[in-house]
């Protein structure tokens, strides 16, 4: 690994660990086991290695997602497969991040609000209609709310002012909110097909 690279990856670490706001270059070096004068030979300051620890963490989570919609078999594996998908993501990642984000570091922010409004966006949108399609989510449901309601789900989870952490868990929130999200749009088909994924996780 380059020294660039490793210098990014134990900032990203930290940053997922602590936070953004509360790590130091002093900490990022001392996490990569070299001087600061090494770091500032590669980034101009901390918010170059934010900028680019989120590009680059973005651009690996997407395309996570997209071979996880590459080797669905169908919309409920999807669904079931990106739940899973976040649910690692969140435990992986201190709940400020998203806070230190946006109110800290509007460049990274940018890259945060693409990543949500662009390409979730339509992807979620595909899948609820082709789900509609297939007979596993009612027909009824309007595909551009529910796409919203999904996606800001996700962010709300980290507002710790509507779930403080004193008295929430980060990871059942997030289970909470996807388990009410599916059951809300599953057909009786979609249910039985839903089961047997957890089923099969349980049996596994």
């Amino acid at each position: 690994m380059s020294t660039e690279k490793n210098i990014l990856e134990g900032a990203k670490n930290l940053f997922m660990q602590f936070g953004l706001k509360s790590i130091t270059m002093d900490d990022i070096a001392k996490k990569v086991g070299v001087s600061k004068k090494t770091i500032y030979q590669f980034f101009n300051d901390k918010n170059s290695i934010v900028v680019k620890s989120v590009h680059e963490h973005f651009s690996e989570h997407q395309k996570e997602i997209e071979e996880v919609l590459k080797n669905s078999v169908d919309v409920i594996e999807a669904m079931y497969r990106l739940s899973k998908c976040m649910k690692v993501q969140v435990e992986a990642v201190n709940p400020t991040v998203l806070y230190d984000l946006q109110r800290y570091f509007p460049k990274a922010f940018k890259r945060f609000l693409e990543f949500k409004n662009s390409f979730m966006h339509k992807n979620l949108q595909k899948i609820l209609k082709e789900g509609m399609q297939s007979g596993y989510f009612r027909k009824e449901i309007n595909t551009e709310i529910l796409t919203i309601q999904r996606i800001e789900q996700v962010q709300l989870a980290f507002n710790q002012e509507v779930f403080p952490r004193d008295k929430f868990d980060f990871k059942e929130i997030h289970e909470q909110l996807f388990d009410h999200f599916i059951h809300g749009i599953l057909t009786e088909k979609g249910k039985e097909k839903y089961n047997q994924y957890l089923n099969e996780e349980h049996d596994a």
